[in-house]
């Protein structure tokens, strides 16, 4: 009798490291793992008490948060907010705003910027997680945050229809800016975030994002 094994990870150790080895503090167990779905993430990203939380391979997996980068990407999220109106060019989220890049697949970037172009309404849609890819998505990197995670993160913007991607790493105070998932150039404090073709003639100091973070209250 021929015996038909499942496919897919068989061990936790398959899982973890489909999931890029993120830390066992951001990953759910309710619902079981392997079992959550779409509706399990958008009833916590939509709740009173809002967690933000990502989809992957059936499993929760909580967005990685701080303060100081919390500002950061506030700050960042509010220089192409402003770009992108001015030049009416379409919209920017926060890490709220998330995207189903396949069934079961969903990511909240830490912001994203939304062409009107691909939006068909050429409005806002009022959804919890949209199937419309960013063209820009920017994801900032904490302590909890894996290379692996970053690595597969990137791999599924781009699969999607991302066509930039920002990786900022506010300790290390780099950027890395991939135009492929293959191809990408690590910028230091010295640099300057471009929009390149997604927003052209975005241009900031990577040094003025890092500034943004740790705030104290201005003396009188």
């Amino acid at each position: 009798m021929k015996v038909t094994h499942p496919s897919g990870p068989r061990s936790v150790a398959e899982v973890l490291a489909g999931l890029g080895d993120i830390p066992t503090h951001r990953r759910w167990l309710t619902p079981t793992p392997g079992t959550a779905t779409e509706a399990d993430a958008a009833m916590w990203n939509d709740a009173v008490d809002k967690r933000l939380v990502e989809l992957v391979d059936g499993i929760l997996v909580e967005k990685a948060a701080g303060w100081v980068e919390s500002v950061q990407i506030a700050w960042l999220g509010g220089k192409l907010f402003e770009f992108a109106e001015h030049n009416d060019l379409g919209v920017v989220l926060g890490p709220g705003g998330g995207y189903r890049l396949k069934p079961g697949l969903i990511w909240l970037p830490s912001c994203s910027f939304v062409a009107w172009a691909d939006l068909p309404s050429d409005e806002t849609p009022d959804v919890t997680f949209s199937d419309v890819p960013p063209r820009l998505a920017v994801e900032f990197v904490r302590r909890d945050n894996s290379p692996a995670e970053m690595t597969r993160k990137v791999a599924e913007y781009f699969a999607a229809g991302v066509k930039l991607a920002w990786v900022i790493d506010p300790e290390k105070k780099t950027a890395t800016v991939y135009t492929s998932p293959t191809k990408a150039k690590t910028i230091d404090a010295t640099g300057t975030l471009e929009g390149g073709r997604v927003l052209p003639g975005f241009r900031l100091p990577l040094a003025d994002v890092f500034a943004a973070g740790p705030r104290k209250r201005k003396k009188k």
